[in-house]
């Protein structure tokens, strides 16, 4: 320190200014006070703007720095040319972008989900309606009468074809929408906007994949909940209801636990690896559950609260459909009131299916970029891609 001192001593006696008329004076002696008559300022020093001039702006090297950063904030701000910051996502990141890319772009997002869902719908919807002319929905029609006894069982029994028609139909619906969407949710992060068009060019190579996707895991979950609830039965069966229940509940809460693990970890981010990857059914699996590691909680509290606002929401859009065919039969005895229950809870699949699935795909999506972000760092390549309009 004592040479550190010195030296700069040193440097602050030898101090030396340009001088036109000599370029060897010395404006100090090396006590460092000022030699006699020594002419004013020297022309290298700049000129003097007067008391009423600003002092000159620190430069600026992007993001705001003008000799620190905007607002005092470190680091500086993420990168964010879409819906999120190019940067690990939080909570708020993930729901904050997904209803931003459902409000920037509702004709890919909202206006898929209804355009997709009626579709689906389309084959129930007409096969209600043939069943409400031929009389079959209120057991009144050619083939029997009111007294007949067999008459309101086989009503029950076509409307609750016809409700499992729709669902089933509904379901499938909403696997290729979802497949739709994490196409137009990864245009979004990038700040651009996919049309329906571009959306439905990207997946409909992948449908069948997206399908066979969602029939292995409902085979894995009914092989999962399938041997506990046999289990219990046939001990039940042999030693009594009290043994066959003391087997079948401990199973069964152990199978519901490993299903909420499996999902979690390998289904919940295969979607957008299938779509996105251009991968197959067992590879999105397998890839799924490596970008999951670790990040098991964290999936799991997000999927959960999307899953319980999006259940909010499906319910505000349903309740006055659901009021509708509760009191459809008092109001229209019959056939018709038969066809309002199951008109209004299509358009309820229709209506909640244009809001919950977009927003439950957005979430999912986001996830897959978080997890890339953290582990393989995707930030960077979005970046770059951001930058290039034509790169995909």
């Amino acid at each position: 320190m004592r040479g550190y001192g010195s030296g700069r001593a040193a440097l602050g006696r030898a101090h030396r200014t340009y001088d036109p008329g000599d370029q060897h004076t010395m404006t100090e002696d090396p006590h460092g006070r000022p030699y006699p008559d020594q002419p004013g300022p020297s022309p290298s020093a700049p000129p003097s703007a007067g008391p009423s001039a600003p002092p000159p702006a620190p430069p600026s090297y992007g993001y705001g720095y003008a000799g620190g950063y905007a607002g005092g904030s470190w680091p500086p701000p993420a990168h964010k040319p879409g819906v999120v910051p190019l940067r690990p996502l939080s909570l708020g990141d993930i729901f904050d972008g997904a209803f931003t890319t459902m409000r920037r772009n509702p004709k890919a997002m909202i206006g898929l989900g209804v355009v997709v869902t009626a579709v689906v719908l389309a084959l129930p919807l007409v096969a209600t309606l043939v069943a409400a002319a031929a009389g079959g929905l209120a057991g009144t029609g050619r083939g029997g009468s009111s007294e007949d006894p067999f008459a309101s069982g086989s009503t029950d029994a076509l409307t609750t074809v016809l409700q499992l028609t729709g669902s089933l139909f509904g379901f499938l619906g909403t696997i290729v929408l979802t497949g739709m969407l994490v196409h137009v949710v990864a245009e979004a992060v990038l700040g651009r906007r996919a049309t329906p068009g571009q959306a439905w060019a990207a997946v409909h190579g992948r449908v069948w994949r997206l399908i066979g996707l969602t029939a292995l895991t409902l085979l894995g979950y009914l092989v999962l909940i399938g041997v506990p609830v046999t289990a219990g039965v046939l001990v039940g069966l042999s030693a009594g209801v009290g043994p066959g229940l003391l087997v079948g509940l401990p199973l069964g809460l152990l199978a519901l636990v490993a299903g909420i693990y499996l999902y979690v970890r390998y289904v919940q981010l295969s979607a957008p690896v299938l779509v996105l990857e251009r991968t197959g059914v067992f590879a999105a699996l397998r890839r799924a559950g490596q970008l999951s590691r670790g990040q098991l909680w964290r999936i799991l509290g997000i999927y959960l609260l999307a899953a319980l606002v999006a259940g909010f929401a499906g319910a505000i859009v349903t309740v006055p459909l659901t009021a509708l065919g509760a009191v459809g039969p008092a109001l229209w005895p019959g056939t018709p009131g038969a066809l309002v229950v199951l008109l209004s809870g299509f358009l309820g699949q229709l209506a909640a299916g244009a809001i919950t699935t977009p927003f439950t795909a957005a979430v999912a999506s986001l996830q897959y970029v978080d997890q890339r972000i953290r582990k393989e760092g995707l930030d960077v390549q979005l970046i770059a891609a951001s930058r290039q309009p034509g790169a995909a």
